[in-house]
């Protein structure tokens, strides 16, 4: 069954969405480091930081996942009940909307994505390892991060052919995340702001 708010995707329209984006995010985090650069003690140089680094890195495949356009992906049958694709219909129900309800659900998809950053940053950035050595001398296998997905291969898939490019989530922090920063991103772009503005309304 399709999801609501869905259709199927223009092949012209989604070719050319994605690299809009991810060219948009390239010159925003470009914007940022430039800021912060001269502002050294800005307190936005701390866990702020941190956080924008992780929403701009996570979105990048993330948008992959979509195409670049959430209102007309499709996803396989077997698919329809996990997160990522819930989290799609949910948006296509919002891409009516008048602006109010859009700019209220901007903000409650922002103070998720606030508060799922905690649990996600402890668990992309361990404290130290079993061996005692800390995570940043761990650039080789057997180390590996809970907060890295793997591909969802699908029920009938057998190593026959590429699998689809989709998300299994290790773990409901990474999943609350990512998906958080992904309605973020969209909700942001209909409201005609920065992607990866996280500003609540009205606050600093």
């Amino acid at each position: 069954m399709a999801l609501v708010g869905t259709t199927v995707p223009s092949k012209a329209k989604t070719k050319k969405l994605l690299p809009l984006i991810l060219d948009q995010l390239d010159r925003e985090w470009t914007e940022l480091r430039l800021d912060w650069g001269a502002e050294a003690t800005d307190p936005r140089n701390t866990d702020e930081a941190g956080l924008l680094a992780y929403f701009h890195t996570c979105l990048r495949p993330a948008l992959h996942w979509v195409h670049g356009d959430p209102y007309t992906v499709v996803f396989p049958d077997e698919y329809q009940s996990e997160r990522l694709a819930k989290m799609c219909g949910y948006l296509g129900t919002l891409q009516a909307a008048d602006v109010a309800q859009v700019q209220a659900a901007r903000e409650l998809n922002l103070r998720a994505l606030r508060e799922k950053w905690g649990p996600y940053r402890d668990l992309a950035i361990p404290e130290g390892l079993p061996d005692g050595t800390s995570a940043l001398e761990a650039e080789v296998l057997p180390f590996t991060w809970a907060a890295i997905e793997t591909l969802w291969q699908g029920p009938n898939w057998i190593g026959d052919g590429p699998a689809q490019f989709l998300p299994q989530f290790h773990s409901k922090a990474s999943a609350d995340f990512h998906l958080a920063a992904l309605a973020v991103l969209f909700l942001n772009r209909q409201l005609h702001r920065k992607l990866t503005d996280l500003t609540p309304q009205g606050g600093n």
